[in-house]
């Protein structure tokens, strides 16, 4: 049964964010451009992540799940394959000796990681305060984060990545309906990442997760911040948002004094004096 993913909404959540190196020109292009830069599924920094590996040892404990493999072979394959004189012998191999159908699974491994390596996806967190996140992924806090509305037609779309101790059984006849499973399972050490992710595709003209190259087309008024690290340059990431996208807040991440967290700070907003009302 496949593993329910939920969006932010469901979740209980009203803003995501994303961590990523200040580079002036991605910045400046999601700003002007309205457009964010996804990753390649291939580049990520888990070695299981986006990397699926069908187990041959439960084909070889269950014959149905065997020939239910073999069946799906033959479903996907083209004609003359299907028709080749030598495929009962190939079959037959496959049944009877293991290392024949661990090299199959192999395969179709192979096969899956391929078809996912044309997608692309956006990393995304409830949580703008992670130390190890600015760490990890916004170049020891010198980067940026962006902070995300999720009340649109694209952040909807965001699922929940599910963590689990132990590496999931992937059945390859149902690859179809796997291939977005294996995207959104990561192992339980990332935990910690509470992530969601946009998964786009280079087909489906007209959808929100359809890719332009490697990238994703903001809706209006998606992006509502950008947070810059505190070692990071914030005259320069307010230089190209005033240039770029005025309506859109700087804020910057601080040091919490004697504690290790961080704090985000609007320097737009002033806090009222004590004893002080709203207007």
């Amino acid at each position: 049964m496949a593993q329910i993913h939920r969006n932010p909404v469901q979740a209980g959540i009203a803003r995501l964010y994303h961590y990523e190196k200040f580079r002036a020109e991605w910045l400046t292009s999601t700003l002007r451009d309205q457009k964010i830069h996804c990753s390649d599924p291939t580049k990520l920094n888990d070695p299981w992540d986006c990397r699926p590996s069908f187990d041959y040892r439960r084909m070889a404990e269950d014959p149905q799940e065997l020939e239910a493999l073999l069946a799906f072979y033959r479903k996907t394959s083209t004609p003359d394959l299907v028709n080749h004189p030598l495929r009962p012998i190939w079959e037959d191999r496959v049944r009877n000796d293991p290392e024949a159908l661990k090299a199959t699974l192999e395969d179709l491994s192979r096969q899956l990681e391929f078809q996912l390596s044309t997608r692309r996806i956006y990393c995304l967190t409830p949580d703008p305060c992670s130390t190890l996140m600015w760490s990890h992924y916004a170049q020891n806090h010198t980067g940026v984060c962006l902070e995300f509305r999720v009340g649109n037609v694209l952040f909807l779309r965001a699922r929940e990545v599910v963590y689990r101790t132990e590496y999931p059984i992937w059945v390859p006849q149902d690859m179809e309906s796997t291939a977005l499973e294996v995207m959104l399972t990561k192992s339980n050490a990332w935990q910690y990442e509470e992530e969601f992710r946009l998964v786009g595709t280079p087909h489906g003209s007209g959808h929100p997760l359809e890719l332009d190259g490697d990238c994703l087309h903001l809706p209006p008024r998606a992006l509502i911040a950008v947070i810059v690290g505190c070692q990071g340059e914030h005259d320069a990431v307010s230089k190209i948002v005033n240039e770029c996208a005025p309506g859109v807040a700087v804020k910057r991440a601080e040091r919490v004094p004697n504690r290790y967290s961080l704090s985000i700070i609007n320097p737009e907003v002033v806090p009222l004096a004590q004893g002080s009302e709203a207007l």
